[in-house]
């Protein structure tokens, strides 16, 4: 058979021992999974060294596929995306009419072979390469170009033919901007932008005009990458479209303008809010993407356990009190207050919401959006909700002294009330409520709870692998856990599914404060935050960084990552 071949091959070139071997020939028996699957991953045999085997066993080229590698798009027009990430394979040539070569990560794949040969009517030849390889030109070629460049190959053409009309990008002519916003090539490629956001789980893309050029960015987990940009001269006809469907005025481009609009995909609604405003080369416009699918409600998934996970179900549960999420934008702090909605929401319960905007729709609740144009803010909106015989209310923001008495009274008459404040760890939470004039007493009196929120990034699960960190990023773990040198660290090589960073997804850690009679006490008596804070660890709080390295002991992320999140903690 080929496989005994291979397997003899790989031992004579000294690839791999015979006992490793032995090993990986057992877990195949067991498991009937592929025997270089097992040697990669068993870390027994690397990916380079199979490939090379592989080339000199079928007499076939190894192709190293570097970064300046890039297909042309009649090559990858020939095999779907969905047909190449199946196989790990990439169609490289084809001789008109005849016959296509593949790059292969398994050459022995028949049913690759037969797919492909299916597809094309073509002789199929082959070489061979390893699989992060192929998986970075499909993420290159299929990703970006299929689905951007080709919409901007049109724009291009679009651009010229305006060009030899007179057309400039920044003219005022808003009907002649109508009609080229309109235009298939800019529809396209704001249609695809969109998509690509969504698959890649961005939340906001970015459009920035420069002098000469323009970008576009997307933040993914929390970090803004760039994405191919379209050309300058037709950025503003972009910039209209998007206008067009969040409903804004098109002519106006001195103020900064707000909106908002829905699409499906896959199925599922996306909400996207959109916000413009007016820069030294054009307007900039930035895309926030609301996808209710990536929400994630169960707070076990969101980082919540033990303990903690028990006392908030507890406390949520109380009949009156203010549950309070602290942290800075972008913190995780709406994802916390939407799951405890999901908590609350009960048939035997009233729960009220006011938000600016409200960002995700919920099944029985009772959602109302602040209006300041005509007079609705949180605290008006507040006064009317008491009026709706709430048992539950969640204010988005407290941003004022109306917002945060009206909430703490309504607290005293029997609601359950969850908000939001923009402070850096939990105890400085009283003093921000004395600065906007709280007196002591009623905040002492209402607070039961109050979580400092932050996400910190994972590791991408496809490229971890232990580590030794250096003493430098000891020296900040040991004075939290002195035993921390003890620990095994985890940390991300980088691979393809992370876009080569080693991180891929986020998850929150949490200081956790909860109210007792002690730490009210000090409230009352406006003690200073660092006498809470000491009190509050005193009584087995948890900070922020011990939280944080704690996901570092547990291998979800790194020493940096923890660090960069907690440093002023």
């Amino acid at each position: 058979m080929i496989t005994d071949q291979l397997s003899e091959m790989m031992i004579r070139s000294g690839r791999v021992g015979s006992s490793q071997l032995e090993k990986a020939m057992a877990i195949q028996e067991n498991s009937g999974r592929v025997l270089t699957d097992i040697l990669i991953e068993e870390k027994l045999a690397s990916p380079y060294d199979i490939a090379q085997t592989f080339s000199e066993l079928l007499n076939i080229p190894y192709l190293e596929l570097g970064e300046e590698f890039h297909l042309q798009r009649d090559e990858f027009d020939m095999i779907p995306e969905s047909i190449a990430r199946r196989y790990c394979l990439v169609p490289l040539t084809k001789e008109e009419g005849v016959s296509i070569t593949l790059v292969m990560k398994n050459p022995l794949d028949m049913d690759a072979v037969d797919t492909v040969r299916s597809l094309t009517s073509l002789e199929v030849h082959k070489a061979v390469s390893t699989e992060d390889k192929i998986n970075q030109i499909i993420d290159k070629c299929y990703k970006e170009e299929a689905y951007v460049e080709a919409g901007l190959q049109d724009i291009v053409d679009v651009e010229a033919a305006a060009d030899n009309a007179g057309f400039e990008a920044d003219i005022g002519d808003v009907d002649q901007l109508l009609v080229h916003a309109n235009d298939a090539p800019v529809v396209r490629y704001v249609n695809l932008l969109l998509m690509e956001a969504v698959r890649d789980g961005a939340s906001d893309i970015h459009f920035e005009p420069g002098e000469n050029n323009c970008a576009v960015r997307m933040r993914v987990d929390g970090t803004l990458h760039l994405v191919t940009p379209p050309p300058k001269s037709l950025y503003q006809a972009i910039v209209t479209r998007i206008k067009i469907l969040s409903e804004m005025d098109i002519a106006e481009r001195r103020l900064p303008l707000d909106g908002r609009f829905k699409f499906k995909f896959s199925g599922r609604v996306i909400d996207v809010r959109v916000s413009s405003m007016p820069l030294v080369f054009g307007e900039k416009v930035v895309m926030r993407i609301l996808d209710k699918k990536s929400l994630v409600l169960d707070l076990k998934d969101i980082g919540f356990e033990g303990q903690k996970l028990k006392r908030f179900h507890e406390i949520l549960g109380m009949p009156n009190g203010i549950v309070l999420l602290t942290g800075p934008t972008g913190s995780g702090k709406t994802t916390t207050l939407y799951s405890a909605l999901g908590i609350l929401k009960s048939p035997t319960r009233n729960v009220q919401t006011v938000e600016d905007p409200v960002e995700y729709l919920m099944e029985g609740i009772n959602q109302m959006p602040v209006r300041p144009k005509i007079g609705l803010n949180f605290a008006e909106c507040l006064r009317h909700i008491l009026r709706q015989d709430p048992d539950a209310v969640m204010i988005g923001e407290i941003r004022d002294a109306e917002t945060a008495e009206i909430a703490m009274r309504a607290s005293l008459t029997g609601h359950i009330v969850l908000s939001t404040l923009h402070t850096n760890d939990a105890t400085s939470s009283f003093s921000r409520m004395r600065d906007i004039g709280i007196p002591s007493y009623l905040t002492a009196a209402t607070m039961r709870l109050i979580i400092a929120q932050r996400l910190v990034k994972t590791i991408c699960p496809n490229c971890k692998a232990p580590y030794q960190p250096d003493a430098g990023e000891m020296e900040w773990v040991k004075p939290v856990y002195p035993d921390a040198e003890n620990w095994s660290f985890m940390h991300g090589e980088g691979c393809n599914q992370c876009r080569r960073s080693g991180m891929k997804g986020r998850r929150a850690i949490f200081e956790f404060l909860e109210v007792t009679p002690a730490i009210r006490e000090l409230v009352h008596g406006e003690a200073d935050d660092m006498t809470l804070r000491r009190k509050a660890i005193e009584g087995g709080m948890q900070t922020l960084a011990q939280n944080a390295f704690q996901r570092v002991r547990e291998g979800d992320t790194t020493i940096s990552e923890a660090i960069n999140k907690c440093m002023a903690d």
